[in-house]
């Protein structure tokens, strides 16, 4: 399984601290935001490599601090290309992109590298192989503010998805 991670924003929202800094890159007490995924994730055996795709704005970044850092797994850095926020290619295309520059015909694992998880991914490896499909992780937000920054998805009452043209009555 080849774990994939999107690194490839601007974080504009919190300029001017990472206006020439990735945002994965940032420190949250001894390590960085990237370093405390990777460090839950590299020692699982089902992945066998981590990919992560950033612009080019910052690949010279992710670069340098990749010499700095050692994991059991490889590291690839992918740079997208892209130099700015309204020029970006947005997850599905970066992610894309990481399957064709790798050659990717293997399971994949997908973050975004923005995210300072509370637990260990290790649950939701340990249900993919329990459910031998793919599967998707999300978390209820009860607050509008939030939900119009991020994605949205329905589920019905057994938390399977909703089907097209699904009509919520929350």
């Amino acid at each position: 399984m080849k774990n994939i991670i999107i690194a490839a924003g601007y974080a504009t929202r919190l300029y001017p601290l990472t206006e020439n800094f990735p945002k994965p890159l940032l420190k949250v007490g001894d390590r960085n935001i990237l370093e405390r995924m990777l460090d839950d994730i590299d020692p699982f055996p089902e992945i066998d490599s981590h990919i992560i795709v950033t612009n080019h704005k910052f690949t010279p970044i992710f670069q340098e601090w990749l010499k700095t850092t050692s994991y059991e797994k490889t590291v690839t850095i992918i740079d997208d290309g892209t130099t700015s926020n309204d020029k970006r290619l947005g997850a599905v295309r970066d992610l894309l992109l990481a399957i064709k520059d790798c050659n990717i015909n293997d399971d994949i694992m997908v973050l975004a590298a923005d995210n300072i998880l509370e637990f260990s991914l290790r649950g939701f490896i340990d249900y993919f192989n329990e459910k031998g499909t793919s599967v998707i992780m999300c978390h209820h937000e009860p607050e509008l503010k939030r939900l119009q920054r991020t994605g949205v998805i329905i589920v019905l009452p057994n938390f399977r998805p909703a089907e097209r043209g699904f009509k919520s009555r929350i």
